[in-house]
């Protein structure tokens, strides 16, 4: 039983824990306001599942020793403080479980330490390892102590205590070294606890916080900027919002993010971890720092973070994806490029020319919109324009286009492609033509968020006044904006992409697949149809669906699959730093010696077309847009 001192201690441990969770809460809590929701149902199965973590089947399975080996014996600790018999075959089964699951967190303490401190497999600061360290001393003394018992008192049967029965047989029978090794495993659970706030082991708490507070938008979206907001992006971390700060809080620094990362992975200098660790830090400094460049006395973020950093995001959504505490750190690159473009006018100047030509027509190509429906010229093309005349005209989808699919030449194919697949299933639609503009993505990833509102009403008021229900269309950066975040702007579409569109009508028999366009095929999958959108199944299934076609899978894909390197505004940025993703991407794709990659986005489309064609190849395959597919399967 704990002496009145040991209790004494036990308070102070916890109070020093308690007035460190609420200063660091303070400065989380510092953050702009954003409105969050309570997901407790949604906390109890990540908690219990792990599914999350256990992408990582390794790491994941090490989590769980961990975790139910710490959380279980502690319940059983607390509760044997209390004096109340216990049948003596439950006490032996408790005594087992309770010494199986600490041997099972020994195992995955073990595992995780060599992860952080093992050669050439380092995850992440070197100050993690603590924490890791002091509940290894903790497992251990507590079976040492458990075997000196056993030493001196040999009573009750060996299988409730197996590992504490071997430790005694080397053991003496010591009283005082007994003692030594109980006080040696108390004052070490007292120091894990008093310190708990300033170790990355936090994530106890803030992880579960983190998983609590929802958002109530879409994983991947951005965090919405009004007109008249306190701050235009982040320069401090005071201009995050404070579940981003919190989820800077929750970041553990296990490098999944790293792993996954296209911008790490080619060699660019952008780290998601390292963005994450370095918000934390400058949190953690409280606004202290003195040197380099600040605002309101807190240091910039830009002290930090490099603008190498920032423009090498692809917002591929691979870190938020294989995060195992959900923690996105993705709308933080977004809000630092906004204050670098809106605050400083810091845009890169390759993608100067294509705002301009946003703000003054509309497109990313600068054409115009007289040019919009070019691509449609003597197709028979319905316009709403026209079918809101009355003319007799009915559409039940209407048919985007974007910028891509109205003016580059290797998507306008796709278009025409999309357009014959249409009338083929007899499927009544139109397109917006000279009234469409630009859905607004590459603004906003490029982080003018005024630039792309602006362009986002411009299109909901033609959708208003044509009142548009139902959009399909062949771009998924188009579908993920439509679709998630002109809402936030009050604009609610059913919106699917064309692959969604045309699986149900091969399902359904309204069109017929005849003819086979390559011996074998791969596919890419385009981040933004996949995981923003979960669109992973009908690309596949319209691929089988084609007669003398076989389909192969490249090791990275799905939610693992790699990107082309074009979205976040990339596509009109050149690559400085590393390898060309496009072409690290189009080369492994490739070495399945498939006669064609298939994708089902216009930017993967050219990225990876000009990736092939740089990879020197006895055999080059080709690419197309699987639309582009469809219409040649069907003759």
């Amino acid at each position: 039983m704990l002496t009145a001192f040991d209790l004494l201690l036990i308070a102070i441990a916890i109070v020093a824990m308690a007035a460190g969770f609420r200063k660091r809460w303070a400065v989380v809590k510092s953050g702009r306001r954003e409105e969050l929701s309570r997901d407790l149902p949604g906390l109890a199965k990540y908690l219990l599942g792990h599914n999350k973590i256990m992408q990582n089947p390794k790491a994941g399975w090490a989590h769980i020793f961990v975790f139910f080996g710490f959380f279980i014996p502690l319940i059983v600790i607390v509760l044997s403080q209390f004096d109340f018999a216990m049948p003596v075959p439950v006490a032996r089964l408790l005594s087992l479980t309770t010494e199986l699951l600490g041997l099972a967190m020994l195992v995955g303490l073990i595992y995780f330490l060599m992860r952080r401190i093992g050669a050439g497999e380092s995850k992440g600061p070197k100050r993690t390892t603590l924490p890791v360290i002091i509940l290894l001393f903790i497992i251990v003394t507590g079976f040492l102590a458990e075997g000196t018992r056993l030493a001196i008192s040999p009573v009750g049967s060996s299988w409730a205590s197996p590992l504490g029965w071997l430790m005694s047989l080397g053991l003496p029978d010591s009283p005082l070294l007994m003692q030594v090794f109980i006080r040696l495993h108390f004052f070490a659970i007292l120091i894990f606890v008093a310190i708990l706030p300033f170790t990355f082991m936090r994530h106890l708490v803030a992880s579960t916080q983190n998983v609590y507070y929802k958002r109530r938008r879409m994983p991947g979206g951005i965090v919405p900027l009004s007109a008249g907001a306190d701050a235009i992006g982040a320069d401090t971390f005071k201009d995050f919002t404070w579940k981003q700060l919190l989820e800077a809080e929750a970041c553990v620094a296990c490098g999944r993010c790293e792993e996954n990362c296209p911008a790490t992975l080619s060699d660019k200098p952008l780290s998601p971890r390292k963005v994450m660790q370095d918000i934390l830090s400058q949190m953690e400094s409280g606004g202290q720092q003195n040197s380099g460049p600040q605002t309101n006395g807190l240091p910039a973020l830009t002290d930090a973070i490099a603008a190498d950093e920032l423009w090498a995001c692809t917002s591929c959504m691979a870190c938020v994806a294989h995060c195992p505490v959900l923690i996105e750190p993705l709308d933080k690159i977004i809000d630092m490029r906004r204050y670098q473009v809106m605050g400083k006018a810091r845009l890169p100047s390759e993608a100067r020319p294509m705002i301009r030509d946003l703000e003054l027509y509309g497109d990313v190509q600068g054409k115009g919109v007289a040019h919009r429906a070019d691509w449609a010229m003597n197709r028979e093309v319905p316009q709403l324009s026209n079918v809101s005349r009355n003319t007799g005209l009915d559409a039940e989808y209407l048919l985007w286009v974007g910028c891509s699919g109205a003016f580059h030449p290797r998507n306008q194919e796709t278009s025409r492609a999309m357009v014959k697949i249409l009338k083929s299933a007899g499927i009544r639609f139109a397109i917006l033509g000279k009234e469409e503009r630009c859905c607004g993505d590459p603004a906003r990833r490029l982080g003018d968020e005024m630039l792309f509102q602006k362009l986002a009403r411009a299109n909901i008021e033609q959708f208003n006044r044509h009142q548009v229900k139902k959009v399909v269309t062949m771009c998924p950066h188009c579908l993920n904006v439509l679709k998630n975040e002109y809402p936030e702007l009050g604009c609610r579409l059913k919106v699917i992409h064309a692959t969604e569109l045309v699986c149900d009508l091969i399902r359904s028999n309204r069109i017929a697949l005849k003819y086979p366009v390559a011996d074998n095929m791969t596919l890419h999958d385009a981040c933004y149809l996949g995981r923003y959108n979960q669109v992973y199944q009908a690309p596949r299934d319209i691929c089988q669906a084609i007669p003398g076609t076989g389909l192969k899978e490249t090791t990275r894909n799905r939610d693992s699959g790699f990107c082309c390197g074009g979205g976040g505004g990339r596509m009109w940025l050149h690559e400085k730093i590393g390898q060309n993703i496009n072409v690290v991407r189009a080369e492994e794709l490739a070495q399945n010696g498939v006669d064609l990659i298939g994708t089902a986005c216009p930017y993967c489309q050219v990225m990876l077309d000009d990736g092939v064609k740089s990879l020197e190849l006895d055999k080059t395959p080709k690419v197309a847009d699987i639309i582009d597919i469809v219409a040649d399967s069907l003759g």
